[in-house]
């Protein structure tokens, strides 16, 4: 079971700013015209406190956190609240797309507990960021994005009822994303909420990095003196059903950026265990519609530079690419991603995904076009093309107690900075 409560939102006053100008996504997918843009829309953005241009960030986002404050730009409910947060978005293909859940503050547990679970291994150089983030702030800035199996009838009763009501918040991001919150603050629906979530388990579908730099910053308050029942013990989180239809999972294509040159002879060494089949296509979409139609698995794509359309790619034969990966646990063995990352660049294209992705020689997009031209371009020297991860295989390893390589998952889209903070300050 999980314990998830409700708690006193620290949050823009919409009297005092614009709530369309405010928000922001999160730090990861900011690029710097993008903070340029956030930083222009006003002077009270999300991604001050975030992504700071300041060349001590952290010390700004406290400061920036503490003075917006003192300016009752920010300001602090009088109760405590569960928040629904409901998303509209746009598909990659132009059509939209809905998704709810709640917001919550969720006690932090070990992973060994088996109550939260990951899916995903992380990069410690995020974690010590987000860390410095958290205790200049002493806040959650952004919301963990958990999924759990399924709604509990109380709760997903209770939803559709709150939704009826005009929103508390209505509000456009700078992608033209629509986001509106609703507030359950009173007693008997408090109770249904609480009950509803008790007896489930949550799995991190994105924010693993924050959600470890939680943990951390717990145990540090804890030895210098803070209680276990401190708000320090708990982190922000968005809580989704896995049978939301808005739930919507795209697949993180990766690009070598290794070097002119360093991918020359790569489709020869494809060639040992794949059959490499040229397809004349002329766009990520397409490209995307090819993969899409196969059934077998280990199958993906290739683009090298120099090379007009793509390869696809199928593994020869399953048995050898399974002997190959005797040393991965079963349930991985059957992912795409796992078959990318372990087999073909680390077997049979000797490339350390680690230690070249700290080095910035693979680079991981979810953006089927970027990867597209990416080769086109010169960004890289060749781009691998999966098809996404279903919903079903990240419950199966996460049950199994496993968690997949990092970047094997892209949660479409991800949650907006700026609708709540969560004080980790006895809020109670």
């Amino acid at each position: 079971m999980i314990v998830a409560r409700p708690f006193r939102a620290l949050h823009y006053d919409p009297a005092a700013v614009d709530m369309d100008t405010v928000l922001a996504p999160p730090y990861d997918v900011i690029d710097d015209p993008e903070r340029d843009e956030l930083y222009a829309r006003s002077d009270y953005n999300a991604v001050r406190l975030i992504l700071s241009k300041e060349e001590d960030r952290y010390a700004a986002a406290g400061r920036d956190l503490a003075a917006w404050r003192d300016r009752g730009v920010l300001v602090r409910d009088e109760v405590s609240n569960y928040y629904l947060y409901a998303q509209e978005f746009a598909m990659p293909d132009g059509s939209m797309r809905e998704r709810s859940g709640i917001l919550a503050s969720v006690r932090l547990e070990e992973f060994a507990a088996g109550n939260i679970m990951p899916h995903e291994r992380t990069f410690p150089k995020a974690k010590a960021d987000r860390m410095k983030i958290m205790e200049a702030c002493r806040a959650n800035l952004s919301p963990i994005f958990g999924i759990y199996p399924s709604a509990d009838p109380s709760v997903a009763a209770l939803c559709e009822r709150t939704r009826g009501g005009a929103p508390w918040i209505d509000a456009r991001d700078n992608r033209g994303g629509r986001h509106r919150v609703w507030k359950i603050g009173d007693t008997e629906a408090v109770a249904a909420m609480r009950a509803g979530f008790a007896d489930t388990r949550v799995f991190i579908a994105d924010g693993h990095h924050r959600y470890e730099t939680a943990l951390e910053y717990r145990d540090r308050r804890r030895r210098a003196g803070g209680g276990e029942h401190e708000s320090f013990n708990y982190v922000l989180m968005y809580l989704c059903p896995m049978d939301e239809s808005g739930l919507v999972i795209l697949p993180t294509h990766r690009l070598w950026c290794g070097g002119r040159g360093s991918a020359d002879g790569w489709l020869e060494k494809l060639k040992g265990a794949f059959a490499v089949e040229p397809v004349p296509v002329s766009g990520a979409a397409e490209l995307q519609r090819c993969l899409a139609g196969e059934t077998e698995r280990g199958v993906m794509a290739v683009r090298l530079r120099g090379e007009s359309g793509a390869f696809l790619l199928r593994p020869r034969d399953w048995a050898a690419v399974e002997r190959a990966l005797s040393q991965v646990p079963p349930t991985l063995r059957e992912l795409d991603v796992t078959v990318l990352d372990a087999f073909v660049f680390g077997q049979l294209l000797g490339v350390d995904y680690l230690a070249d992705t700290e080095a910035g020689r693979v680079v991981y997009t979810h953006e089927d076009e970027r990867a597209f031209v990416s080769t086109d371009s010169g960004e890289a020297e060749a781009a691998f093309f999966l098809r996404a991860t279903r919903i079903e295989e990240v419950q199966r390893v996460c049950l199994a107690g496993e968690v997949m390589p990092q970047k094997s998952t892209y949660f479409h889209p991800k949650l907006q900075t700026g609708l709540v903070f969560h004080l980790l300050d006895d809020d109670e």
